[in-house]
């Protein structure tokens, strides 16, 4: 720490100055610090087990050794490893013990220290390499980290530390038991299908104390139709709220249709009629009226079916077969008092979704479904 006072001492000392220095020279001063402690904590752990330095009597260390199983050692100095960590690159000693019987050198501490092979990059770092990636490209966060944090990474590192997050997150226990989940989907720019893959998310959604309500991610995924299914009987949930897209019979007890759905699709099979534009308006206007402003559920059932039949009397087949097959499911909301008849808490999700995949590349799936399954699950699960 001295080392870096010194420069702003023999000029006049500006505070902007001496806290750029400092920063500059974090890793240092702080490496430094967390060097003597470790140093520290371990020497005080030998004496405890091996006796103090330049004593010859023999004690009964409270490890044993790894290749004969002996308790008595001397010590042998130290060695050093480097540990990644928000601080930086930081080198740190690792003391070395001998055993008396075979002469087996080992570190006794290290693994306890968090200085074992496989630990260390400390999981704070690997948490916000992972939070900057759901946000940004694989290459621009692992600018930010090196620029921020003064650690240099890889954007094939970054990309394996998501996959390696995604496997874990898909091995996590999933249930809606008594919920109604939110399902809905997008399609993203990945695979060799020119219009892409679909990607399925579902969640729960509560009230919440403020204007935003309570999120619960359950699952993201790419695949089939008869996978999503499978996905979603897993869940065991009261009911769940979809767009119609998918025939989702036998996956809840409860299905809602998606009632801002079903007004906007109208207007698609409407175009499918070959109905002139000018004249879709007043049939959008009347679906919203009969699903939104009738309070009473055998009137508005009655109203439903009386608008099938007038789709039905213009010629107007295709939109006639959409509300049809979406009638069992538009006042389930109702009739059980479930929450929710839209499924507009996903909806906010899926304009996430877009936003950082749409980003002028093609994906490929298993890349894509990692990489927006570990954002979704950070975003929503993580305190």
């Amino acid at each position: 720490m001295l080392s870096t006072t010194q420069k702003v001492t023999g000029e006049r000392i500006h505070v902007n100055t001496l806290c750029e220095n400092i920063h500059e020279e974090r890793t240092v001063l702080l490496g430094t610090i967390v060097y003597h402690i470790v140093l520290s904590h371990q020497e005080d752990r030998l004496a405890n087990d091996v006796g103090p330095r330049y004593d010859r009597s023999q004690m009964v260390a409270s490890f044993c050794c790894p290749r004969c199983g002996g308790r008595h050692f001397t010590r042998k100095g130290k060695r050093h490893r480097f540990y990644t960590s928000v601080l930086g690159k930081t080198r740190l000693p690792i003391v070395q013990v001998q055993c008396s019987v075979c002469g087996c050198r080992f570190c006794p501490y290290k693994d306890q220290i968090g200085l074992a092979f496989t630990d260390r990059i400390s999981p704070t770092l690997k948490r916000r390499q992972l939070a900057l990636t759901c946000q940004i490209s694989y290459n621009k966060a692992r600018t930010f980290i090196e620029s921020c944090l003064g650690v240099s990474s890889s954007g094939l590192t970054i990309r394996k530390e998501i996959d390696k997050e995604a496997e874990e997150i898909r091995q996590m226990p999933v249930t809606a038991k008594d919920e109604i989940v939110c399902h809905d989907s997008t399609k993203v720019k990945a695979g060799s299908k020119e219009r892409g893959v679909s990607i399925h998310l579902a969640v729960t959604s509560k009230p919440g104390t403020k204007r935003n309500r309570r999120k619960r991610f359950l699952f993201l995924r790419t695949g089939s139709a008869e996978q999503i299914k499978e996905s979603l009987k897993v869940l065991k949930a009261k009911g769940i709220v979809h767009d119609g897209d998918m025939d989702l019979s036998g996956c809840a007890p409860l299905l809602q249709r998606c009632l801002w759905h079903l007004v906007h699709q109208l207007k698609h099979f409407l175009w499918q009629d070959n109905l002139p534009f000018e004249q879709r308006a007043p049939y959008v206007k009347e679906l919203i009226g009969i699903l939104h402003r009738t309070p009473k559920v055998k009137q508005m059932k009655k109203k439903y079916r009386s608008f099938i039949r007038k789709l039905k009397v213009n010629g107007l087949i295709q939109s006639c077969i959409h509300l049809r097959n979406a009638e069992p499911e538009i006042a389930t909301f109702k009739e059980h008092g479930i929450e929710g008849y839209t499924t507009s808490p996903v909806e906010r999700e899926m304009r996430e979704i877009n936003r950082r995949v749409d980003i002028g590349v093609r994906w490929s799936v298993p890349g894509v479904e990692n990489l927006l399954l570990v954002k979704m699950h950070m975003a929503m699960n993580d305190p």
